[in-house]
C-alpha cells in the first residue's frame, strides 16, 4: 500500500520569515534615519560612526544587496530626521555635531542627481525631534532638545512647494525621545518622550493641521521613551516597549484608538525594549526588532498580530543592535546599522524577508 506523505505543519506560534544579510555599511553608524526612496534604493545619512559625527551617506541597492557611497551632506548630524516629500526629495533637518553644537539648518536629497541643497533653517535649532509628512505636503517638526539640553515645545512646519519654515501651534507638552504618527484624519498623534524633569510622559496630543492647534488626547497607560509607534490597517496605532537606560526597559504595548479617543493595552512583549525598530508588514502585522535591555542589546524580534492583540517569536536577528535605522522595501524590512553597546557600532545591514 502506497504511503501518502504529508508535509509537517508548523505550530501556531512558529516564528516566521527569516533574516538575510544585506551588505556592510561603508561606515558604521548609530542614531541616522534611513529613508526606502521611490526607485526602491534606501539611503542612510549622518549619525555618530567610528571617525565622530558624520556627513556621509549611503544607498542600499536592493538589486545587487550592496551599499553604494553618496553625496556627504553640507553638514554632519546625528539626531537629526529624514523625510520623504511626494515629489521624491528627502529632507533632513536639525540634528545635532561638535562643531555647532545642536542644527537649525535643513538640506534637500535629490536621489536622481544624488545631490543635496539647502533647505534654510528652522526657526529653532532642535535635535530628537520628530518630522511628519502631512497630507497637504508640508513637513511637521515637533519637540526635541536644544541649547543647555532645554526640552522644546515648539513645533514649525516645512513648505516643500515655497521652501520656507514658519512657525506652528506649540505642543501643550515639551518633550523629545517622543513618537509621532500620521492618522487617517490627517491629523498627527505625538505620544509620550522624556519631559524637562527626564520623566516619561504618558501625554498624549493631537495637532490639527487645518486648526493649527493641538488637542489633547486621552494619556497612555503607561509613560514611555525611545518607544515605537506603527500607525495599524484598522487605524489604530501601537506604540511598544520605551525606556532609556537599565532598569527601565519596559514591555508593554497599547493601542491608541482615535475615533474612541482611548488607550486599549494588549499581551506585553515577550522582551523589555527600547531603541528598537518597528515595521508594519504587508499582510498587517508589525514586527519589532532588536533595541537595548536591561540584560544589554537583542537580537530577538517580534510580531503583532492585531487580529489577537498578541505578539508571537519572530526569528532572532543575525546580529544584535539598538539604535539602528529601519526601512520598508518591496523585497523585505531593511535593518541597518546601530550599536551593540556604547561605543561599539554595527557595520551589517540584514533584510527581513516575511513568508509570502
Amino acid at each position: 500500500m502506497a504511503l501518502l506523505l504529508l508535509a509537517p505543519v508548523p505550530p501556531a506560534d512558529a516564528a516566521p520569515g527569516s533574516w538575510l544579510e544585506a551588505g556592510r555599511l561603508r561606515s558604521s553608524r548609530e542614531f541616522h534615519p534611513a529613508v526606502a526612496l521611490p526607485d526602491g534604493r534606501v539611503m542612510v545619512s549622518g549619525g555618530f560612526g567610528n571617525d565622530g559625527i558624520l556627513d556621509t551617506t549611503e544607498l542600499y541597492d536592493p538589486a545587487d544587496r550592496a551599499w553604494h557611497t553618496g553625496f556627504p551632506m553640507d553638514k554632519p548630524r546625528l539626531g537629526h530626521t529624514a523625510t520623504l516629500l511626494p515629489d521624491g526629495r528627502v529632507l533632513a533637518a536639525g540634528g545635532a555635531n561638535l562643531a555647532d553644537g545642536y542644527v537649525a539648518s535643513a538640506e534637500l536629497f535629490d536621489p536622481v542627481e544624488t545631490t543635496w541643497s539647502t533647505a534654510g533653517k528652522l526657526r529653532r535649532e532642535r535635535n530628537n525631534h520628530t518630522a511628519t509628512l502631512l497630507p497637504d505636503g508640508r513637513v511637521l517638526v515637533a519637540g526635541g532638545l536644544t541649547t543647555s539640553h532645554t526640552v522644546l515645545r515648539s513645533a514649525e512646519l516645512y513648505d516643500p512647494a515655497t521652501g520656507t519654515w514658519s512657525a506652528a501651534a506649540n505642543l501643550r507638552q515639551s518633550r523629545f525621545h517622543h513618537t509621532a504618527t500620521l492618522l487617517p484624519s490627517g491629523g498627527v498623534l505625538v505620544a509620550g518622550g522624556e519631559t524637562g524633569s527626564g520623566a516619561f510622559s504618558r501625554t498624549a496630543e493631537i495637532y490639527d493641521p487645518a486648526a493649527n492647534r493641538w488637542i489633547v488626547a486621552r494619556p497612555m497607560r503607561e509613560g514611555r521613551a525611545n518607544h515605537t509607534a506603527t500607525l495599524l490597517p484598522g487605524g489604530g496605532t501601537l506604540v511598544a516597549g520605551g525606556g532609556d537606560r537599565a532598569p527601565g526597559f519596559t514591555r508593554g504595548s497599547e493601542i491608541y484608538y482615535p475615533k474612541a479617543n482611548r488607550w486599549r493595552r494588549t499581551r506585553p512583549l515577550a522582551k523589555a525594549r527600547g531603541f528598537h525598530v518597528a515595521s508594519l508588514l504587508p499582510n498587517g502585522r508589525v514586527l519589532v526588532a532588536g533595541g537595548f535591555a536591561d540584560s544589554g542589546t537583542l537580537r530577538s524580534a517580534e510580531l503583532f498580530r492585531p487580529s489577537t492583540r498578541r505578539w508571537t517569536r519572530a526569528p532572532r536577528m543575525r546580529a544584535g543592535r539598538g539604535h539602528a535605522s529601519v526601512a520598508l522595501i518591496p523585497k523585505g524590512v531593511l535593518v541597518a546599522g546601530g550599536a551593540r553597546t556604547t561605543g561599539l557600532l554595527v557595520p551589517s545591514a540584514e533584510l527581513y524577508r516575511w513568508p509570502r
